[in-house]
């Protein structure tokens, strides 16, 4: 996928639209596009290339800046949306498909043993809250609203919300509607 269609659709999930304007004030006022666009620049470019240089350079400023721990390597749809600052924590071999939100305090990350031993793969159209865990090989489905403070250790299906620590998987229909906004 064209980097430009990967920063116009992050974009479009911020502001409901793509001008030049609304990346200037989005660019200037949320740190989470800020901290996206320079994640995506990073991942297109080498670091032989000058932009692949400099978008590095602020990649790893902002990362120390705003707390958000998401490496290059880790694979990440269209439309991500980063909200607030603090910490998220992501494994680098971590997949996280189209049209998610992601709060401060998350971590999705790995199980060293038993029988998910691994990195979780999440779906899309997901809405993961604050301090909420995702650890080990599990797969979250698609229209999945994953509640703040929720431990989740299992696969999650599609459209279910996830409460609690442990994790209680409950059945709905429009799971993330009103949640996730300006979908791609």
């Amino acid at each position: 996928m064209q980097i430009n269609t990967l920063i116009k659709s992050d974009l479009y999930r911020y502001s409901g639209k793509t001008s030049f304007k609304a990346f200037l004030h989005h660019f200037k006022n949320s740190e989470g596009f800020k901290f996206m666009v320079f994640l995506r620049l990073s991942q297109a470019y080498s670091k032989l290339n000058p932009i692949g240089l400099l978008s590095r350079y602020f990649y790893r400023r902002l990362t120390y800046k705003f707390g958000f721990q998401i490496p290059k390597s880790v694979k990440i749809g269209k439309g991500l949306v980063l909200m607030h600052t603090g910490h998220i924590i992501v494994n680098s071999k971590s997949k996280i498909g189209s049209n998610c939100n992601i709060y401060p305090g998350v971590t999705i990350g790995t199980t060293f043993r038993g029988k998910d031993k691994g990195v979780p793969v999440i779906g899309d159209q997901v809405w993961i809250g604050s301090n909420s865990i995702i650890v080990g090989k599990i797969t979250i489905g698609n229209n999945v609203l994953i509640a703040p403070n929720s431990f989740v250790n299992k696969s999650v299906p599609d459209n279910s919300i996830v409460l609690g620590n442990p994790a209680v998987i409950k059945p709905r229909d429009n799971a993330t509607a009103e949640y996730i906004f300006n979908m791609v």
